[in-house]
């Protein structure tokens, strides 16, 4: 969800996970985040588990799991059936074609029919087996939800408890589980001062945005950091530094392996804009690592505490010089829309070294 001052984004993707973040509109027409995304695993697995788990009852694990195995085609069909029916209100009886095969599964190895093993169950009342097909009450098919509705308000509702989103008055819901009505009317019940805007087509409005944003990826203009990117350093040992981490470096006891923010955790960056740190050498070296590194928390203290990574590292060549003091290095963190840039340089160089990152590769996150 991105909530604007003048509008609320809600995305509710098609798969396992839910995205809310808040968004403002601009007098240029762009739009700047004001939070960084928030969300779950409550998208339509959700209600998929749910229904798998009433077939593990009628069948069993082991019998569903062969049935996916060996007969995959028929599995898809019941599945896909099963994906159109989660969009319906859930005011009426659903029912699920259950394939030959799998009937067959559960006759060979349960010794009963399903409607045996259904009027034997819990779901005796909410569930029958007719004309080849589940019938499954309103009430158990809107439990099917349940989750999903519950991690989605609950999420929106914290969402919501920041001075940011004071201002928001709309929710725009995309992606294929937008078009459920049993999620639809859920919200809209429980956050009824909001103005909804679902599109025709909420699925297709996620693609559609996306090569809308590949033409124009300057239409977010401010992000919200959501996690903390900075350097290295070794600063002076001070008491109460953990003493593993006293070395000698210049003559002058320090404090290695202190991770030192350039951008935090929160922070509103600008695409394109450079985020610096200047620093001297503490020894005269031909060669300087340079090390950055990423953090899921806002103050982190070393590089080596839980939710921190290195990303990577450059090496700048020291030249030789006379001079007493030794050169002033320049690390620089560039941020775009997806990418990453990290530039290290000698001050007054035109030489930068420089090394890129796709921010879309998990691979790349702590």
């Amino acid at each position: 969800m991105t909530f604007c001052y003048q509008c609320g984004i809600f995305y509710i993707y098609p798969g396992g996970t839910v995205d809310v973040t808040v968004h403002k509109s601009t007098e240029d027409q762009n739009l700047e985040e004001l939070m960084s995304a928030a969300g779950g695993p409550f998208g339509g697995t959700t209600v998929d588990t749910a229904f798998e788990k009433l077939l593990e009852i009628i069948g069993s694990k082991d019998i569903l799991s062969t049935f996916k195995k060996l007969y995959m085609e028929d599995y898809l069909f019941m599945s896909n059936e099963f994906e159109a029916k989660k969009r319906d209100d859930g005011d009426h009886t659903v029912r699920i074609t259950i394939p030959l095969v799998f009937e067959t599964l559960i006759k060979r190895n349960r010794k009963q029919t399903i409607v045996t093993i259904l009027e034997k169950s819990e779901y005796k009342e909410l569930v029958t087996y007719k004309n080849k097909k589940l019938c499954i009450q309103p009430t158990l098919f809107k439990s099917f939800f349940q989750e999903a509705t519950d991690g989605i308000i609950k999420c929106i509702a914290d969402v919501l408890k920041h001075d940011s989103c004071a201002k928001v008055s709309d929710i725009i819901m995309v992606g294929g589980f937008s078009e459920s009505r049993v999620i639809q009317r859920s919200l809209k019940k429980k956050f009824n001062s909001f103005r909804f805007l679902i599109p025709d087509e909420p699925g297709l409005a996620v693609l559609k945005g996306a090569v809308y944003f590949g033409h124009l990826p300057n239409a977010i203009s401010i992000r919200v950091a959501r996690y903390t990117y900075g350097v290295q350093i070794c600063p002076k040992f001070k008491p109460g530094d953990p003493e593993d981490k006293k070395i000698i470096l210049g003559g002058s006891e320090r404090c290695k392996g202190v991770l030192h923010p350039i951008v935090r955790r929160g922070d509103r960056i600008q695409a394109g804009r450079g985020y610096r740190h200047y620093f001297f050498p503490l020894e005269n070296e031909e060669k300087f690592n340079c090390g950055f590194y990423v953090s899921e928390q806002r103050e982190p203290k070393y590089v080596d505490d839980i939710g921190c990574r290195r990303l990577g590292s450059l090496t700048i060549e020291i030249p030789n010089t006379k001079q007493d003091k030794l050169p002033k290095i320049e690390e620089t963190f560039i941020f775009g829309e997806t990418e990453l840039t990290f530039f290290a340089k000698i001050q007054g160089s035109r030489q930068p070294i420089k090394c890129c990152f796709d921010m879309l590769d998990v691979n790349k996150l702590p």
